[in-house]
């Protein structure tokens, strides 16, 4: 088993962890099929239907369908029965631990609404459709007092979150004391938009993603007329929309992208038949558990890309 730890070694220098995972893709399945018919299609033949975490994912979503003779095309965005506060900026990287509910110590009401505005310090729940002037989060400017902007035009709360993913970054999270402070003071005293926003929509794949791309008559808050399942609409530049999950419509599926890595082994003074299955299956195994011990994950696949003989080794080049 040293032998096999020294191998280990070796694949780390040829490649970094996370390089060598399987990322998905989203593949455009042309087929109309109900919702339900192609979730089940999406989980047999690659992963799931199509979760999408953030804008740069939603223009990859859009370059997959562009030019294709598509109307609307299937998500795995699909209508839970609890409403959840979630924040318009999904970036994981950008919330510590504890940070998506600092919200919760600054409420200044509690109301039957699913969107928040902020001012003096305190977050209001109040109605999506009333208008305020809203705090745009720029991710792009290292200077703390430079990330945050205050747009002095009143709209509603999905125009300004349009408006503030168009020109910046996103709407304004709230995390922690400092930024609530920061945020206070370039509100300057006015009520404020921010990203913070309650919907029951789940992935498909139970993914946490609180990403959405509504069309900009899709109301935040729904009703019983709210339909259950979503798709990318055409007649609306690929921004979403509701639709009944009994519509047969084309999709899009999240599927893994296989790499393969050819690694040179030269294991000295070693007695082991790398091509004996019990040898490999060791060494697939240590990797994976090297994997897991990085916490990059645990739902991995690992194969050897063998020749047509049968065997994934062999001595000198090949």
């Amino acid at each position: 088993m040293e032998r096999i730890a020294h191998l280990l070694l070796l694949l780390s220098g040829l490649c970094s962890f996370t390089s060598c995972l399987p990322q998905h893709k989203y593949i455009l399945v042309p087929t109309p099929k109900t919702w339900y018919d192609a979730r089940s299609y999406c989980r047999v033949n690659c992963l799931d239907l199509a979760t999408i975490n953030d804008m740069g994912e939603m223009m990859t979503a859009l370059a997959v369908v562009k030019d294709k003779y598509v109307d609307s095309v299937w998500t795995g965005l699909q209508k839970g029965t609890v409403l959840n506060w979630c924040w318009s900026l999904a970036d994981d990287d950008l919330y510590k631990d504890g940070e998506r509910n600092y919200f919760r110590q600054i409420w200044g009401n509690d109301a039957a609404n699913n969107c928040a505005s902020y001012q003096g310090g305190k977050m209001y729940v109040v109605s999506c459709l009333d208008t305020y002037y809203s705090v745009c989060f720029n991710g792009t400017q290292g200077n703390i007092q430079q990330q945050y902007v205050l747009i002095k035009t009143t709209t509603t709360w999905t125009v300004a979150r349009d408006y503030c993913r168009t020109y910046y970054t996103d709407l304004v999270s709230v995390r922690n004391s400092n930024e609530s402070q920061a945020i206070q003071e370039v509100a300057a005293g006015y009520q404020v938009w921010t990203g913070l926003f309650r919907d029951p929509w789940i992935w498909s794949d139970l993914t946490y993603s609180s990403f959405r791309y509504w069309r900009a008559s899709q109301t935040v808050r729904i009703d019983s007329s709210t339909k259950g399942c979503v798709a990318m609409l055409k007649s609306q530049s690929g921004k979403w929309g509701d639709l009944s999950c009994g519509e047969v419509h084309p999709f899009l599926c999240s599927c893994p992208i296989v790499r393969f890595i050819k690694m040179r082994i030269s294991p000295q003074d070693s007695v082991l038949d790398l091509n004996a299955p019990a040898v490999q299956g060791n060494i697939l195994r240590q990797i994976k558990q090297e994997l897991i011990n990085k916490n990059v994950t645990d739902d991995i696949k690992l194969n050897w890309n063998k020749y047509s003989d049968g065997r994934a080794f062999y001595q000198g080049t090949r």
